[in-house]
């Protein structure tokens, strides 16, 4: 069973001194990961494992302690990672992080399993139904729906829990979910990574004071352009 606790490598983890698990250095009164310390994670990544079979980077608190331009900076190694390198990443609001970045991971929420409005659940699998569809009205009638601003946002996060699935899916993760699996069979990945990257955009645009029946119509158009543009 792992961890055991008991070999060389599980105490030399437990006592953080692990020669491939690297914890970048944190920078300033408010203990910030610095550009130069992703600047140095990238070049210790480029080096293979010493001791073990993966080296592992742990980059806590990710909302609170990396500034957007650093994350663009470690956007960079994420996107084409080396091999034999797991990238482990915490923060307690995910939706504070940058798009780029949570689309190109796997989310684990380690808080109490959420509950979601069963009505919000179905609006939100209609909105699927409908950017999967080669039917536009389909989608129309499903978006139209969202009327007001809470509702918008919830049924969105749900989107978005939805496309990240599919996302994974397209990439070989085993996941049985039928909404994900029809996402991944309908589109390819720079476009599911497109459809998250504007579903984020949208729930941020419904905290300003806009107009609901515009943004929805908006986000229709939006959705529609980036399943099934030539």
């Amino acid at each position: 069973n792992r961890p055991c606790n008991v070999c060389k490598n599980c105490i030399k983890a437990t006592s953080l001194n692990h020669s491939d698990i690297y914890i970048p250095k944190l920078s300033g009164k408010t203990n910030i990961i610095s550009i130069d310390s992703i600047r140095e994670l990238i070049k210790d990544a480029s080096i293979i494992p010493n001791e073990a079979d993966t080296k592992v980077f742990i980059l806590e608190d990710v909302d609170k302690r990396m500034s957007d331009v650093v994350q663009n900076a470690f956007l960079k190694i994420l996107e084409e990672p080396p091999l034999r390198t797991l990238f482990i990443l915490t923060a307690d609001n995910s939706k504070s992080m940058l798009s780029t970045i949570l689309s190109r991971v796997q989310v684990f929420s380690i808080k109490k399993e959420q509950t979601h409005n069963e009505e919000h659940l179905t609006l939100a699998k209609e909105i699927i139904g409908g950017i999967i569809s080669t039917s536009e009205l389909k989608l129309l009638y499903a978006t139209a729906k969202l009327k007001d601003r809470n509702t918008f946002k919830e049924v969105l996060t749900i989107v978005m829990e939805y496309l990240r699935l599919g996302l994974n899916k397209s990439i070989g993760v085993d996941i049985h979910d039928e909404h994900a699996c029809a996402i991944a069979k309908k589109l390819t990945k720079s476009r599911i990574i497109g459809l998250i990257e504007l579903t984020s955009k949208a729930i941020a645009k419904a905290d300003r004071n806009v107009n609901m029946n515009l943004i929805s119509t908006w986000l229709c158009g939006e959705y529609r352009r980036i399943s099934w543009q030539r």
